[in-house]
């Protein structure tokens, strides 16, 4: 909730030298007033259940290469997402998204090349997402939904490497970095 104010707003144009005075430059006042403004707190709060830096556990190429691309690694890791919201939203539709901090991959949905370069970088090794066992869909405010908002409910998603190449002398070991917000 807010108080009540009355701002006055002037609008004035001219010369200082040949209009000295402020009145004589007026062109607009306008006096607005403002009674009793509140707000509403209906913005949920989505956070990583947990900590919010999420490592996969190593992988060696002949593994990630014996694996069909976008397929399952055994490093793939589940991640937890709690959602709480203000009573304000309880029962309403609920949408969120994911975006990728450094951009999506040409490579297809769900997946980020790999954010790391130079020599400690995997080459043509990326991070996929996944929600339902589907690559996610970035920046797709619509896709993903709660029916009716909870005041406090959640949702999961995975993360796992992706190789870009099939082929092997393309494809490096070393680290892997991707994130997202």
């Amino acid at each position: 909730s807010g108080t009540s104010t009355n701002p006055v707003f002037k609008f004035s144009a001219g010369n200082l030298s040949t209009n000295p005075r402020a009145a004589d430059r007026l062109l607009l006042t306008a006096t607005l007033k403002f009674k009793t403004i509140s707000y509403k707190d209906t913005s949920c709060d989505i956070s990583v259940s947990g900590p919010s830096q999420i490592t996969l556990n190593k992988i060696e190429k002949n593994t990630l290469m014996s694996i069909s691309r976008g397929g399952t690694t055994p490093s793939q890791k589940t991640i937890k997402m709690d959602v709480t919201c203000p009573q304000g939203s309880v029962g309403n539709k609920l949408y969120y998204w994911f975006n990728p901090v450094n951009g999506t991959s040409s490579a297809g949905d769900g997946i980020i090349d790999n954010m790391i370069t130079g020599t400690e970088a995997a080459n043509n090794v990326g991070v996929i997402f996944k929600i339902d066992n589907k690559p996610i869909i970035f920046y797709d405010a619509e896709t993903y939904s709660f029916a009716k908002a909870q005041a406090s409910q959640n949702f999961t998603f995975t993360a796992d490497y992706y190789r870009m190449s099939d082929n092997s002398a393309e494809v490096s070991s070393g680290h892997v970095k991707a994130m997202l917000e």
